[in-house]
């Protein structure tokens, strides 16, 4: 009978240790877009690569697809000290889906402003969604693959009845 007790209280422990443990890895992976925000609005490349992991898959709103962290960096450094400058970043929402303990799909929409070469303050605010997959790597959460994606002004018929797990607030 105490052996059974003891079993049954070490699986009860498992199983509030991994619940626990999900908390955490979720809070930590939802973070990840903050973390994104902070390093862009320092215009800092090499602070914004050390989200991403070594070999990161990056597709940009251009549809520019760089591989590994030194381009990344190398890409968003020039950017963040160019057109990039004087923008501002800011994460809307995000979802978090597990596909394995160490493996997460991250979705959040962002809004930006005073990108690129327009007067920043003529220039209407442009907005998107990522699509990461993050993963735990030595106990540190990265970005394995990341695309972002613009917005498309005006409403999609398409979407009547449909409603996406992220809404873009409306504008004007």
């Amino acid at each position: 009978m105490k052996k059974s007790f003891y079993c049954l209280f070490a699986m009860l422990l498992c199983i509030v240790s991994l619940h626990a443990q999900g908390k955490t890895d979720e809070a930590t992976v939802r973070a990840v877009p903050q973390a994104f925000v902070a390093a862009w609005a320092k215009h800092d490349g090499h602070e914004l690569a050390k989200i991403m992991s070594q070999n990161v898959d990056f597709v940009n709103v251009g549809g520019d697809w760089l591989h590994g962290r030194t381009d990344f960096e190398l890409y968003h450094t020039r950017l963040l000290s160019g057109p990039f400058k004087q923008s501002t970043l800011k994460v809307l929402d995000t979802a978090v889906s597990f596909l394995r303990p160490d493996l997460a799909v991250l979705h959040w929409s962002w809004i930006i402003q005073g990108d690129g070469m327009e007067d920043p303050t003529t220039h209407e605010p442009r907005r998107g969604i990522f699509t990461m997959i993050v993963e735990r790597q030595g106990g540190v959460w990265l970005v394995a693959v990341a695309q972002n994606t613009d917005q498309m002004t005006g409403p999609n018929p398409a979407l009547e009845g449909i409603k996406p797990p992220i809404v873009f607030p409306a504008t004007k």
